[in-house]
């Protein structure tokens, strides 16, 4: 599968890192109360910096395009 280019795989690391921990917050927050909501946020920003640390270093994502 090829990369996606340089500016698009900044912007989906950008997302991945802020919406995703954001996200599992405010919905764990909303549905099973505040201490819940944190803890679902650390634990969904755990797998979004191992994901952002696998993409960007194993699989070369942090390498901008030589055309």
């Amino acid at each position: 599968m090829k990369k996606p280019p340089y500016e698009y795989r900044i912007g989906l690391i950008m997302i991945l890192l802020t919406a995703v921990p954001i996200g599992a917050t405010q919905l764990g927050w909303y549905l099973y109360g505040k201490q819940v909501g944190f803890d679902f946020g650390m634990i969904a920003g755990i797998f979004s910096v191992i994901l952002a640390g696998y993409l960007m270093y194993q699989k070369g994502w942090r390498d901008e395009d030589e055309d």
